[in-house]
């Protein structure tokens, strides 16, 4: 019962297909305006999510991680890939990490065809280890390298923190702008991962 009532609260949140993207900008201009030195522009929590039929966009996003290997979301068609990009800086960063922890855990534990991956944002590559060992981050995070990591990702990622959900064809299937939470995050993987199932 719990998850039919969760369902319909995305299915719900759904209905904002894509309606975060026309609303970022005046949202990031009246940031900038405010001028409170924060130093990034804050997502304000819309989720979107695309039903299979309506994904056009392939995200081929690869870099360098942390620990200096190369990584891509090439190598990982067949799953889906949970992008996040987040900085040691962002206090919704610091805020989220807990609940991706426990979901990419939880993923894993069941033997889900899922993998994680982090997109630093202007964290020096000590800075960035430091926080991934602080937190028990277990998945991997690629080198912030002057932003050109990050501007794989278009404009779906202008805000940080961001999560942007892949399906195993590589197909940007949902995003969410600011913090998720995990019950969130856990909807959307599931929602995926259930569309999949069912194509089979």
């Amino acid at each position: 019962m719990r998850r039919t009532h969760r369902r319909a609260a995305l299915v719900a949140a759904f209905a904002l297909l894509l309606a975060g993207c026309g609303e970022s900008g005046p949202n990031i201009s009246e940031q900038m305006r405010q001028g409170d030195q924060k130093g990034y522009v804050a997502g304000d929590g819309t989720i979107e999510s695309l039903p299979p039929e309506q994904r056009q966009t392939v995200l081929t996003l690869q870099g360098t991680t942390l620990e200096g290997d190369p990584w891509s979301a090439a190598d990982h068609r067949g799953q889906a890939v949970v992008i996040n990009v987040w900085g040691s800086w962002c206090a919704p960063c610091i805020e989220e990490t807990p609940d991706l922890v426990q979901v990419a855990s939880d993923l894993d534990q069941a033997g889900e065809p899922v993998q994680f991956v982090g997109v630093n944002s202007r964290d020096s590559v000590p800075s960035a280890l430091a926080f991934q060992e602080r937190y028990g981050i277990p998945y991997p995070s690629l080198q912030d390298d002057g932003g050109r990591t990050r501007a794989q990702l278009g404009g779906l990622a202008v805000a940080t923190p961001s999560t942007i959900l892949l399906d195993p064809q590589g197909r940007v299937a949902a995003r969410v702008s600011g913090a998720v939470d995990a019950t969130t995050l856990r909807g959307l993987i599931d929602d995926v991962l259930a569309r999949e199932a069912g194509d089979e």
